[in-house]
């Protein structure tokens, strides 16, 4: 194979990298395709192509013909033919449907059954943070307070779309994001939501759910790229003092008009 033209390279690569997105492990993948490419191969013609052990293809072969990618063909010599590569992908595609139904449904019910202590205080870091504010928005019953240290623009997609499911639920949610020279784009955020505009914003965002439950966090060094650090709290006496600190500064900040 490394005596193939570029253009044939390209396209073997290219190849290799569809079967291994389709579950494919490398070797694996580089054996279908031998007999992809031949249509029918036995295992010594398959060790001429890849310079693989027979033993180690043997070993690759049952793995493929357990996972209905290849048959068996004549006995005598053994030979093996491919399976319709779009076979497999509806195969792979409908596994993967199956599983995405499943995570949807058990599997969050799981991630979800966790109880939570009512005056239960966490610590979060970088991409927990964001996890952290999409479950809040989840539990969201009433209303969703943000002062957003980034713009809408900057925000993870995950983060925007917890911020739309929750204005769809009928959730109140308010946005105090900083005023700055650009325009703000809320491509990223569908629903109804209350936004202002601030010069003055606080060096640490904050989300607030139902007056109860909050996160704040920040850069552990301001101004730098240093790690996101974050508290988490569910503890209704200090959530009603960050609703009253919220509270003054959204009053404070310009409304923003589209």
């Amino acid at each position: 194979m490394s005596g193939m033209p570029q253009y044939q390279k390209s396209d073997f690569e290219n190849h290799i990298k569809t079967l291994n997105k389709l579950g494919f492990s490398k070797d694996e993948a580089l054996i279908y395709h031998v007999i992809l490419s031949s249509k029918e191969s036995t295992v010594g013609e398959i060790s001429r192509s890849i310079n693989f052990s027979r033993a180690k293809i043997y070993g690759l072969i049952d793995n493929l013909l357990s996972e209905g990618v290849i048959v068996e063909g004549s006995s005598h010599p053994k030979s093996y033919y491919p399976v319709d590569p779009r076979e497999i992908a509806e195969k792979r595609l409908k596994e993967v449907e199956d599983a995405t139904a499943e995570a949807q449904s058990d599997l969050y019910k799981l991630y979800q059954s966790k109880k939570v202590d009512y005056l239960e205080t966490l610590k979060v870091k970088d991409m927990e943070i964001f996890s952290q504010v999409v479950s809040m928005c989840e539990r969201a019953e009433k209303s969703v307070d943000v002062i957003a240290s980034l713009l809408p623009s900057e925000l993870p997609r995950n983060v925007c779309r917890a911020f739309s499911d929750a204005s769809k639920r009928g959730i109140q949610v308010r946005l105090l994001f900083p005023k700055k020279g650009t325009n703000l784009d809320l491509s990223r955020l569908e629903g109804f939501f209350e936004i202002r505009l601030s010069s003055d914003m606080p060096p640490a965002g904050v989300i607030l759910i139902d007056d109860k439950e909050f996160c704040v966090g920040g850069l552990d060094v301001p101004d730098s790229a240093n790690t996101l650090l974050g508290m988490w709290m569910n503890q209704p006496d200090l959530g009603r003092l960050v609703s009253l600190i919220f509270d003054n500064i959204y009053e404070s900040a310009e409304i923003y008009e589209s």
